[in-house]
Protein backbone atom coordinates (compact mmCIF):
# COMPACT_ATOMS: atom_id res chain seq x y z
CA UNK A 1 0.00 0.00 0.00
CA UNK A 2 1.24 3.50 -0.87
CA UNK A 3 0.25 6.39 1.37
CA UNK A 4 0.56 10.05 0.48
CA UNK A 5 -0.01 13.13 2.62
CA UNK A 6 -1.50 16.37 1.38
CA UNK A 7 0.26 19.05 3.45
CA UNK A 8 -1.18 22.56 3.58
CA UNK A 9 0.57 24.24 6.54
CA UNK A 10 3.90 23.50 8.19
CA UNK A 11 4.19 20.32 6.08
CA UNK A 12 4.74 22.54 3.05
CA UNK A 13 8.30 23.14 4.20
CA UNK A 14 10.81 20.39 3.49
CA UNK A 15 12.73 20.75 6.77
CA UNK A 16 9.48 20.58 8.73
CA UNK A 17 7.96 17.50 7.08
CA UNK A 18 11.25 15.55 6.98
CA UNK A 19 11.55 15.85 10.76
CA UNK A 20 8.57 13.49 10.86
CA UNK A 21 9.12 11.55 7.63
CA UNK A 22 12.81 11.76 6.61
CA UNK A 23 12.02 10.25 3.22
CA UNK A 24 9.63 13.11 2.34
CA UNK A 25 12.26 15.26 0.64
CA UNK A 26 10.39 15.50 -2.63
CA UNK A 27 6.87 16.93 -2.78
CA UNK A 28 4.61 18.06 -5.61
CA UNK A 29 2.38 21.14 -5.64
CA UNK A 30 -1.33 20.36 -5.70
CA UNK A 31 -4.75 21.85 -5.08
CA UNK A 32 -7.60 20.19 -3.19
CA UNK A 33 -11.26 21.09 -3.72
CA UNK A 34 -13.98 20.93 -1.08
CA UNK A 35 -11.96 22.09 1.92
CA UNK A 36 -11.23 25.44 3.60
CA UNK A 37 -7.90 26.28 5.27
CA UNK A 38 -7.85 28.80 8.09
CA UNK A 39 -6.25 30.08 11.25
CA UNK A 40 -8.57 28.27 13.62
CA UNK A 41 -6.84 25.15 14.98
CA UNK A 42 -6.12 25.41 18.71
CA UNK A 43 -5.02 23.07 21.50
CA UNK A 44 -7.13 24.35 24.37
CA UNK A 45 -5.99 21.56 26.72
CA UNK A 46 -2.30 21.77 25.87
CA UNK A 47 -0.55 24.24 28.19
CA UNK A 48 2.63 23.92 26.12
CA UNK A 49 1.05 25.21 22.91
CA UNK A 50 -0.83 28.47 23.29
CA UNK A 51 -1.07 29.61 19.69
CA UNK A 52 -3.37 29.11 16.73
CA UNK A 53 -2.33 26.77 13.93
CA UNK A 54 -3.65 26.23 10.45
CA UNK A 55 -6.53 23.82 10.18
CA UNK A 56 -8.79 22.50 7.46
CA UNK A 57 -12.49 21.77 7.38
CA UNK A 58 -14.97 20.56 4.78
CA UNK A 59 -16.34 23.47 2.71
CA UNK A 60 -18.14 23.08 -0.58
CA UNK A 61 -16.62 25.05 -3.44
CA UNK A 62 -13.47 26.07 -1.52
CA UNK A 63 -9.91 25.11 -2.42
CA UNK A 64 -6.59 24.65 -0.63
CA UNK A 65 -3.19 24.59 -2.29
CA UNK A 66 -0.46 22.45 -0.77
CA UNK A 67 1.90 19.57 -1.44
CA UNK A 68 1.49 15.86 -2.02
CA UNK A 69 4.28 13.54 -0.91
CA UNK A 70 4.66 9.81 -0.21
CA UNK A 71 5.36 8.52 3.28
CA UNK A 72 6.65 5.16 4.44
CA UNK A 73 4.96 5.51 7.82
CA UNK A 74 1.62 7.34 7.86
CA UNK A 75 1.32 6.68 11.61
CA UNK A 76 4.20 9.08 12.29
CA UNK A 77 2.28 11.91 10.64
CA UNK A 78 -0.89 10.95 12.52
CA UNK A 79 1.01 11.18 15.81
CA UNK A 80 2.40 14.58 14.84
CA UNK A 81 -0.96 16.00 13.79
CA UNK A 82 -2.64 16.00 17.19
CA UNK A 83 -6.24 17.20 17.09
CA UNK A 84 -6.61 16.35 13.41
CA UNK A 85 -8.16 13.37 11.64
CA UNK A 86 -6.60 11.83 8.54
CA UNK A 87 -9.28 11.82 5.83
CA UNK A 88 -8.66 10.03 2.50
CA UNK A 89 -9.16 12.19 -0.57
CA UNK A 90 -10.89 11.10 -3.75
CA UNK A 91 -9.11 11.41 -7.08
CA UNK A 92 -11.49 14.11 -8.30
CA UNK A 93 -10.70 16.25 -5.25
CA UNK A 94 -7.00 16.59 -6.14
CA UNK A 95 -5.48 18.65 -8.94
CA UNK A 96 -1.74 18.26 -9.44
CA UNK A 97 -0.05 21.57 -10.23
CA UNK A 98 3.29 20.25 -11.50
CA UNK A 99 1.95 19.15 -14.88
CA UNK A 100 2.24 15.44 -14.07
CA UNK A 101 -1.45 14.66 -14.53
CA UNK A 102 -3.90 13.13 -12.06
CA UNK A 103 -2.81 10.82 -9.26
CA UNK A 104 -3.94 7.24 -9.64
CA UNK A 105 -5.79 6.62 -6.38
CA UNK A 106 -7.21 3.19 -5.68
CA UNK A 107 -7.45 0.43 -3.11
CA UNK A 108 -3.67 0.40 -2.65
CA UNK A 109 -3.04 4.15 -2.97
CA UNK A 110 -4.37 6.71 -0.52
CA UNK A 111 -3.86 10.47 -0.16
CA UNK A 112 -4.72 11.87 3.27
CA UNK A 113 -5.63 15.39 4.29
CA UNK A 114 -5.54 16.18 8.00
CA UNK A 115 -8.82 17.82 8.99
CA UNK A 116 -9.29 19.65 12.29
CA UNK A 117 -11.38 17.83 14.86
CA UNK A 118 -14.43 19.90 15.94
CA UNK A 119 -13.04 20.25 19.48
CA UNK A 120 -9.86 21.82 18.08
CA UNK A 121 -11.59 24.55 16.08
CA UNK A 122 -11.70 28.03 17.59
CA UNK A 123 -15.23 29.22 18.33
CA UNK A 124 -14.45 32.44 16.45
CA UNK A 125 -12.80 30.55 13.56
CA UNK A 126 -9.73 32.79 13.91
CA UNK A 127 -6.87 33.57 16.31
CA UNK A 128 -7.68 35.09 19.70
CA UNK A 129 -5.73 37.10 22.29
CA UNK A 130 -5.14 33.88 24.24
CA UNK A 131 -4.25 31.83 21.15
CA UNK A 132 -2.62 34.19 18.61
CA UNK A 133 -0.85 33.38 15.35
CA UNK A 134 2.91 33.32 15.83
CA UNK A 135 5.36 34.55 13.22
CA UNK A 136 7.68 31.54 13.60
CA UNK A 137 4.87 29.27 12.37
CA UNK A 138 3.83 31.69 9.61
CA UNK A 139 7.47 31.71 8.50
CA UNK A 140 7.53 27.92 8.12
CA UNK A 141 4.38 27.90 6.01
CA UNK A 142 5.36 30.78 3.72
CA UNK A 143 8.91 29.48 3.39
CA UNK A 144 7.47 26.17 2.22
CA UNK A 145 5.46 28.00 -0.43
CA UNK A 146 8.54 29.86 -1.62
CA UNK A 147 10.50 26.59 -1.79
CA UNK A 148 7.89 25.20 -4.17
CA UNK A 149 7.96 28.30 -6.35
CA UNK A 150 11.72 27.90 -6.65
CA UNK A 151 11.38 24.26 -7.72
CA UNK A 152 8.34 24.28 -10.01
CA UNK A 153 8.02 26.73 -12.89
CA UNK A 154 4.29 25.97 -13.11
CA UNK A 155 3.62 27.68 -9.76
CA UNK A 156 6.26 30.42 -9.80
CA UNK A 157 4.85 33.77 -8.74
CA UNK A 158 1.45 32.37 -7.81
CA UNK A 159 1.61 29.60 -5.21
CA UNK A 160 2.43 31.78 -2.19
CA UNK A 161 -0.23 34.35 -2.95
CA UNK A 162 -2.80 31.59 -3.48
CA UNK A 163 -1.88 30.24 -0.05
CA UNK A 164 -2.45 33.64 1.55
CA UNK A 165 -5.63 34.34 -0.40
CA UNK A 166 -7.28 30.99 0.34
CA UNK A 167 -6.47 31.04 4.06
CA UNK A 168 -9.07 32.55 6.37
CA UNK A 169 -8.62 34.08 9.80
CA UNK A 170 -5.79 36.58 9.28
CA UNK A 171 -6.28 39.14 12.04
CA UNK A 172 -4.52 41.38 14.54
CA UNK A 173 -3.79 38.60 17.05
CA UNK A 174 -0.40 37.96 15.51
CA UNK A 175 2.76 37.77 17.64
CA UNK A 176 6.25 38.28 16.25
CA UNK A 177 8.18 35.59 18.12
CA UNK A 178 11.13 35.55 15.73
CA UNK A 179 14.55 35.27 17.36
CA UNK A 180 16.19 38.70 16.87
CA UNK A 181 13.07 40.17 15.21
CA UNK A 182 14.98 43.29 14.13
CA UNK A 183 17.52 41.09 12.34
CA UNK A 184 15.48 37.97 11.58
CA UNK A 185 17.73 36.81 8.73
CA UNK A 186 20.21 35.44 11.28
CA UNK A 187 17.86 32.57 12.15
CA UNK A 188 15.38 32.90 9.27
CA UNK A 189 17.48 33.43 6.12
CA UNK A 190 14.36 33.84 3.97
CA UNK A 191 12.75 36.41 6.28
CA UNK A 192 12.90 39.26 3.78
CA UNK A 193 11.20 37.24 1.03
CA UNK A 194 8.59 36.03 3.52
CA UNK A 195 7.80 39.56 4.65
CA UNK A 196 7.54 40.77 1.05
CA UNK A 197 5.10 37.95 0.26
CA UNK A 198 2.95 38.80 3.28
CA UNK A 199 2.99 42.46 2.30
CA UNK A 200 1.97 41.60 -1.27
CA UNK A 201 -0.86 39.48 0.11
CA UNK A 202 -2.17 42.49 2.01
CA UNK A 203 -2.27 40.68 5.36
CA UNK A 204 0.32 42.82 7.13
CA UNK A 205 -2.40 45.40 7.57
CA UNK A 206 -3.41 43.36 10.61
CA UNK A 207 -0.01 43.67 12.29
CA UNK A 208 1.75 46.59 13.91
CA UNK A 209 4.38 47.02 11.25
CA UNK A 210 7.17 48.16 13.53
CA UNK A 211 6.77 44.91 15.46
CA UNK A 212 7.32 42.82 12.33
CA UNK A 213 10.12 45.03 11.04
CA UNK A 214 8.57 45.60 7.61
CA UNK A 215 8.70 49.00 6.00
CA UNK A 216 5.60 50.06 4.07
CA UNK A 217 6.71 52.57 1.42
Amino acid sequence: MTNYVFGYGSLLERASRTRTNPEAVGAWPARVTGYQRGWFHQFADNVGSTCTYLGADKAAGKTINGVVYPVNDIESTKQRETGYTAVPLAADEIEMLDGSGPLKIGDDVHVYIFVSNPASISKTKEPTPTFPMVESYVDICINGCLELEALYRSVQGSFTQEFIRTTTGWNAYWVNDRIYPRRPFIYAPNASAIDKALKAGNVLQYVQLHDLGVQMA
